[in-house]
């Protein structure tokens, strides 16, 4: 009975309010964006630190 509860609240509750979330505003920002050279996200400490370490 517990199963079959879970999966309700579940279907009911949980599936609706993420639909609404990525209505509102997408998680992963997937947007187009013509005039980008690109699209990748460089953070600090990405790249190579110096000649000669790895």
């Amino acid at each position: 009975m517990r199963t079959v509860l879970l999966t309700v609240v579940y279907y009911l509750v949980v599936t609706p309010w993420g639909w609404c979330r990525r209505r509102v505003r997408d998680p992963l920002a997937r947007r187009w964006r013509p005039r980008a050279r690109t699209y990748w996200h460089f953070t600090a400490g990405s790249g190579p630190s110096g000649p000669g370490e790895r």
